[in-house]
């Protein structure tokens, strides 16, 4: 049916009637819309309204729009107070819930607005409304399922709360058997496992503790063993030192020793060095006169061969002077004159030869001699050399030995000034152990809180048998003895090397 009317007038508001008209027809097509009376009678009604609610105009026209409500939304304070409302002209959006034919619930978003009358009074009710019932249910299921999930959350909440309470009480084998639903099972899975993994660390802190004390008695009654061995260690310390002082002056003086020794075989090594270079030179000057006289000899050998010649030229002119006569009477002469002479050099050379021959035997001789003495010579110089070159050797390690002993006193006396001081952190750890065997006990205590299903003997320890950390033999005072046995003997006992070795 068409609703608010129909029809056109004339005249000037003909247009504007024809534009409400165009308005009203729109609003009929997309709207539910409905009118009522300030008595909340229904007036009027369009099809979508009607249809809604499954009820045609006949049905619904005259009676009261709370048949469209529940019964408790009917006398509820809710609908009186949005009837006081529109009385008082004030128009109201909201969220309506609707009853239809069949107890069907239809939900609509409804705008109630008051139509004023020419005194200004509201006359009658218009509700415009659109069908958001789908909306409105997931709504609804929204929220039973948050109301579902809030239950849940409250019951993980309590169970989770009475446990964590256990826990804080100290019970630490407090579970969540319950189980869950939905994500909530890993929440109880992780709280068991967390109990679980807090039981263990418990038991095994409790085990822990207990072997803490019992470690602490060990530590404290070891470290009275150890301040009364770091004493007697001090005083062989000390008196080691005083050893390692005799024998680095003992060393010092060996190294004196073999420094002024090394210092006489350096001089004596060149000494037989020049010697030696004297010797060379000798041999090499008599090799010069080797060499002289074999050229002497090979110029007498000239000579004598000039003289042969000589008198070979002397026999000629002879002959020739024999051939021409008496003309050649004064140069045969001459030539006779000429040989003899020829044959007293060839015989002057000849002697001159055999002396020089002899004088080369005995300068061949000589240098045999020289060169044999040279050899000689460089067969001491060599000896001379390698003695001083094991003086130095012997030299340097002394002197390298009382360096070494001197940093080995240095060290000692480090060792002793360690060594005291040691003593004295000794007695702190004594200290500390006792401090810390007190803590243990606390730490037990403490443990013992916490009910884990274990059980351990929280009873004293009992102290650890002090025979277990008696004083053995002292390797330093063994040692301090063999090294006062080695200043004393002077530094002569070669086997002292092993033992500070073992030392």
């Amino acid at each position: 049916m068409k609703l608010f009317g129909s029809g056109a007038r004339a005249g000037a508001g003909g247009e504007r009637q024809a534009e409400l008209e165009a308005l009203f027809t729109a609003i009929d097509r997309a709207q539910a819309v409905a009118e009522f009376g300030l008595d909340g009678s229904v007036l009027n009604a369009n099809d979508n309204f009607l249809g809604l609610l499954g009820y045609s105009l006949a049905e619904v026209r005259g009676r009261s729009r709370t048949m469209f409500l529940r019964p408790e939304d009917a006398q509820g304070e809710a609908n009186k107070a949005l009837w006081r409302k529109l009385e008082a002209g004030e128009p109201v959006v909201d969220l309506f819930l609707h009853v239809g034919r069949g107890g069907q619930e239809v939900w609509l978003r409804a705008s109630y607005c008051p139509v004023l009358g020419p005194n200004g009074r509201p006359s009658k009710v218009v509700q415009l409304a659109a069908d958001v019932t789908r909306w409105a249910k997931a709504n609804a299921q929204s929220d039973a399922e948050r109301h579902r999930t809030e239950e849940e959350q409250t019951e993980v909440l309590t169970s989770l709360g009475d446990a964590l309470k256990r826990l804080a009480d100290g019970d630490v084998t407090s579970r969540i058997d319950r189980a869950f639903t939905g994500q909530y099972e890993e929440i109880r899975a992780n709280f068991n496992a967390a109990a679980d993994s807090l039981r263990e660390a418990m038991g095994a802190i409790g085990a822990s503790a207990h072997g803490i004390r019992s470690g602490a008695a060990e530590i404290a009654n070891a470290s009275d063993d150890l301040s009364r061995r770091t004493e007697q260690q001090a005083a062989s310390l000390e008196e080691t030192a005083a050893a390692l002082d005799e024998l680095t002056e003992t060393v010092r003086r060996s190294a004196e020793g073999a420094k002024r020794a090394s210092n006489h075989a350096t001089g004596a090594r060149e000494d037989a060095a020049r010697s030696g270079q004297v010797m060379r030179d000798a041999v090499t000057a008599m090799g010069e006169i080797e060499h002289g006289a074999s050229k002497i000899s090979q110029i007498i050998g000239v000579i004598d061969e000039i003289a042969f010649q000589t008198n070979l030229l002397a026999l000629n002119a002879g002959v020739e002077a024999a051939r021409a006569g008496d003309a050649g009477k004064g140069f045969a002469v001459v030539a006779q004159e000429v040989r003899a002479l020829a044959q007293r050099s060839a015989e002057a050379a000849k002697e001159i030869k055999a002396l020089i021959s002899a004088s080369s035997d005995q300068v061949g001789r000589g240098v045999r001699l020289v060169g044999d003495a040279g050899s000689a010579l460089d067969g001491i110089v060599a000896k001379v050399a390698e003695i001083d070159g094991l003086i130095s050797e012997i030299s340097i390690s002394a002197q390298e030995q009382a360096t070494g002993l001197n940093e080995v006193n240095a060290a000692v006396n480090q060792m002793d000034q360690v060594t005291q001081q040691n003593a004295a952190m000794v007695e702190e750890a004594t200290a500390a152990a006792a401090n810390l065997r007190s803590e243990s006990a606390e730490l037990a205590r403490l443990v013992a809180r916490f009910s884990a299903g274990q059980h351990h003997d929280s009873s004293r320890p009992e102290l650890a048998d002090p025979a277990r950390h008696a004083p053995g033999p002292n390797p330093v005072a063994k040692a301090r003895a063999r090294v006062s046995a080695f200043a004393r003997s002077g530094g002569a006992q070669p086997a002292v090397k092993d033992e500070w070795e073992e030392f």
